[in-house]
């Protein structure tokens, strides 16, 4: 079974969203999926449950950094760092990843949450670009939709298929399967 890790030490980054989204995408494809909701405030549409025969688990934490970091990070085989693109989110996004760094042979995807158009996520993104090397580094938009989709209990994907939300998510997801090692949906 392949694990998918789902962190930042950060609350408020999407963690649940990505998290919920990236189980939808298994879910779709008929890929048996555990679910494992680590994060106490909630925020996720799954709940944690432990499927007989799952081929993935993908696995929520919590915003802040917790004593079993290092062993949910040993037993990942990818990590996914979601982070909103602000200054204020480099400081934790440094320490979370100097932890998968330390602790974690996984492969890393980068989720840039809550992309726009605006000055402060180009700035950041120009920043983040000389860091990340070639490591992989998807992107989320701002968008209303996944507000909308979360409200009615569904995917992005399932509310709006033709939205740019849905249509990014997709490649989020496909992204974070192909590095899982599964084919994309």
């Amino acid at each position: 079974m392949k694990t998918i890790l789902v962190c930042n030490q950060k609350g408020g980054v999407g963690k649940s969203l990505v998290a919920d989204e990236i189980a939808f995408s298994f879910e779709r494809s008929g890929i048996p999926t555990s679910f494992y909701d680590l994060d106490a405030q909630g925020g996720t549409l799954h709940k944690t449950r432990e499927v007989d025969g799952a081929e993935v688990a993908v696995v929520d934490t919590p915003g802040a950094l917790q004593e079993a970091l290092a062993d949910w990070l040993k037993e990942a085989d990818v990590v996914v760092i979601p982070t909103r693109t602000t200054s204020r989110d480099i400081e934790p996004l440094m320490r979370m990843r100097k932890a998968v760094f330390k602790h974690s042979r996984a492969k890393i995807v980068y989720v840039m949450n809550g992309w726009n158009r605006f000055k402060a996520s180009r700035d950041f993104m120009e920043w983040f670009g000389g860091l990340a090397g070639d490591q992989t580094v998807v992107m989320l938009p701002q968008s209303e939709a996944f507000v909308q989709a979360g409200a009615g209990e569904q995917s992005v994907v399932e509310y709006d298929r033709r939205g740019k939300a849905a249509k990014a998510t997709l490649s989020m997801v496909n992204t974070v399967r192909e590095i899982a090692g599964f084919p994309a949906e």
